[in-house]
């Protein structure tokens, strides 16, 4: 199980499993979720963020979901405004979103970058962003772009020079096990961390010490486990009812008593219903 899922696209498993958690919805829900998806989407085609405005890091999530829903005509809108758009992008992360919708849009056609501005992207420019956040995002952009598995051997070094920190919330614990599982490198550790953010009857929470699990947390957290072939049978009751509980008309909240529906809790939402289902 383990090294058939390793085997898949990290992109392709996203899509697999928004796809199975739409089909796991009522008609009535699964109208809903495309009716909030269109109404995310800005009139030149970007996606927007909670305050309204165009980002590209809330079209990643927007086209992930559109792709997943088979949307066609709202992937179009989008790819016209990729085409067209000269701003300039100085945040890494949204340089790296930025190549991965080229891809998803384009397939093939999307011109391929370098590894070489592919990691100044990911670890040299700008490092407002988290690195490991950063170093999923290049694994993601370097899974797509690259599908040959020699790449894998150029981000070993990486994990040898920046350890997990004592501190990190689950999310980053969730990546992290995700990029070894990738590695073929040996998680035992990392999963028996990310499973002390579970708390029985909530789901998986930030930081141990909450009181209070969210859906960010428990999508990756379900995520990384399922890469790593865990069973999944003792979370699913807690997580499955913090996904019932965070469903809003359309979209999917924190679950963390943020009452704001947007795109990224949407996707998380789904991802982690179709780990489930």
């Amino acid at each position: 199980m383990e090294t058939e899922i390793q085997a898949v696209p990290v992109d392709n498993l996203f899509n697999g499993f928004i796809r199975k958690g739409y089909q796991a919805m009522g008609h009535g829900m699964q109208i809903e979720l495309k009716t909030f998806i269109r109404s995310a989407q800005h009139g030149n085609g970007c996606f927007t963020d909670r305050a309204g405005k165009p980002d590209l890091y809330y079209s990643l999530f927007g086209v992930w979901l559109s792709r997943a829903l088979e949307m066609g005509d709202v992937l179009e809108k989008h790819k016209r405004f990729i085409h067209e758009d000269t701003t300039q992008k100085v945040n890494p992360v949204d340089s790296l979103a930025f190549l991965i919708i080229s891809r998803l849009l384009y397939a093939d056609e999307a011109g391929v970058p370098s590894l070489a501005e592919l990691m100044k992207l990911s670890f040299f420019k700008n490092r407002q962003a988290g690195f490991f956040y950063r170093l999923f995002l290049f694994m993601l952009a370097v899974d797509m772009y690259y599908p040959k598995r020699w790449w894998l051997m150029l981000m070993r070094p990486l994990l040898a020079v920046y350890p997990l920190p004592d501190e990190a919330p689950c999310s980053i614990v969730a990546a992290y096990t995700v990029v070894r599982s990738r590695l073929r490198l040996g998680n035992s550790k990392e999963i028996e961390r990310l499973v002390s953010y579970f708390e029985e009857g909530k789901g998986f929470k930030a930081f141990t010490g909450l009181g209070q699990a969210d859906l960010l947390s428990t999508s990756v957290a379900l995520f990384a486990l399922k890469t790593t072939g865990a069973d999944l049978r003792l979370y699913a009751p807690s997580c499955l009812e913090l996904i019932q509980d965070s469903y809003d008309c359309g979209a999917f909240l924190a679950g963390n008593g943020d009452n704001f529906r947007d795109l990224e809790y949407t996707f998380y939402g789904l991802l982690a219903l179709g780990i489930l289902v």
